[in-house]
């Protein structure tokens, strides 16, 4: 019973504390709201995706026109020191096509000194990515995310409270800003799930509140004379009424480089299974993020993840990690502002630890991504993508006849942003 009052909660946090701070902050609300729309044309293999319970490590079910987001971003002024966030997205793929990714209130004091507090209570991304900076979470150069930020995007969300404070140098006349941070949440006890049982992906969308991401259903898995688990996860559910953490600091050098480090635990016990038979997995990393601006034109970020997932006694046991470097380079040198070529390269890994044979989880991988984009208008860009990922899976010995994996991707989009 508590387990779901604890998920009816959840499910309703922002409301909630909206409510309970209207009822002693005198409001007088002005803000903004903004619009995203992203239609692809998409060609991609014929490998069936993991949204389909295929072996396919993209999101798209079939080629043709797909709506990639519409995405509602409203960002509103409660009092002075007070404003509240909402960001809804819809899809026309995934088992839930319309749903709220973030969901928070943000105080925010007017104090006198160049140390300055920040508090975030309800539903949000970490800010732990390099390219994922853009309006509504999204990459300003790519269509599709690095395999870190397809995961955190897929299975990582803070429902809880953050409590941050910052230096901005200028306001000491300095070269240096800094921002340290510590948060407190529940509801990401399922964490781990897709990295183990599916391995990294990669692609753009994100799960919303109440989704249901699916993979293959592996015999080890499903089988009710085995683990007898559903062949989904439903990413944000709270399993074992415990609290999870993470801490942060963030360093930057005059605008022109910045670097990022976290280090997470859900502190989930792994020897809690639900109702649904969904387990709570005890999940752990370190990220370290680096963006460098040499010039103007040109910007170069890069990232690197490890970690460990644990599920049960010994039952599921691996360490998992990924890194990629990207860059980002403005053709206005030649002579076209408006363009911009970006390229990726990714690198990514899970390693099964554990001696259950009949649930192998190991799975290794790289990936090549090349994006252009050109504004049209400031409302209304084109940008082309093309990507190969290509990999070894060993689970997929039980579908196809070897382990290993060539994706290709291709994307036209066309994004209006009101």
């Amino acid at each position: 019973l508590r387990r779901r009052i604890w998920r009816l909660l959840m499910r309703n946090v922002f409301a909630l504390t909206v409510c309970l701070l209207c009822t002693s902050l005198p409001l007088q609300v002005h803000g903004e709201t903004k619009a995203l729309v992203r239609t692809s044309f998409v060609a991609k293999d014929d490998s069936r995706s993991f949204q389909q319970m295929g072996a396919g490590h993209q999101r798209y079910e079939s080629n043709g026109i797909q709506l990639s987001h519409a995405v509602v971003i409203a960002d509103f002024m409660l009092a002075d020191s007070w404003s509240a966030v909402g960001v809804i997205n819809g899809y026309s793929d995934g088992e839930q096509k319309v749903g709220f990714s973030e969901l928070y209130l943000k105080y925010r004091p007017l104090v006198a000194s160049s140390i300055k507090p920040e508090v975030k209570i309800g539903a949000f991304f970490p800010a732990l990515s390099a390219e994922n900076t853009d309006a509504g979470w999204l990459s300003p150069h790519f269509l599709s995310n690095s395999a870190i930020n397809s995961w955190v995007g897929e299975e990582l969300r803070t429902g809880g409270i953050e409590v941050s404070l910052r230096q901005n140098g200028r306001q000491i006349r300095s070269h240096w800003s800094w921002k340290v941070l510590g948060s407190v949440f529940k509801g990401n006890d399922s964490t781990g799930t897709l990295l183990s049982w599916r391995g990294f992906a990669l692609h753009d969308r994100q799960s919303v509140y109440n989704d249901r991401v699916n993979f293959l259903p592996i015999p080890g898995v499903v089988d009710e004379d085995k683990l007898n688990a559903p062949a989904w996860t439903e990413p944000f559910r709270e399993i074992d009424n415990r609290f999870g953490y993470y801490v942060g600091v963030h360093l930057a050098y005059a605008r022109k480089a910045e670097l990022r480090y976290y280090y997470y635990d859900n502190n989930a016990d792994p020897n809690i299974v639900d109702p649904d038979r969904i387990y709570a997995w005890h999940t752990r990393f370190h990220s370290l993020t680096l963006r460098y601006l040499p010039r103007p034109e040109l910007t170069v970020f890069s990232q690197v993840l490890l970690g460990d997932t644990l599920m049960g006694e010994h039952i599921v046991d691996n360490d998992f990690s990924s890194a990629y470097i990207g860059a980002a380079y403005n053709l206005k040198q030649l002579g076209w502002e408006d363009l911009t070529l970006a390229m990726r390269g990714d690198w990514y890994q899970v390693v099964d630890n554990d001696d259950v044979m009949y649930d192998p989880n190991g799975s290794r991988g790289n990936a090549f991504t090349v994006s252009v984009r050109y504004d049209i208008t400031s409302y209304l860009s084109v940008s082309t993508e093309w990507q190969l990922n290509s990999g070894h899976q060993e689970n997929l010995r039980f579908f196809q006849s070897d382990e290993d994996y060539r994706e290709q991707l291709f994307q036209l989009a066309f994004t209006v942003t009101l």
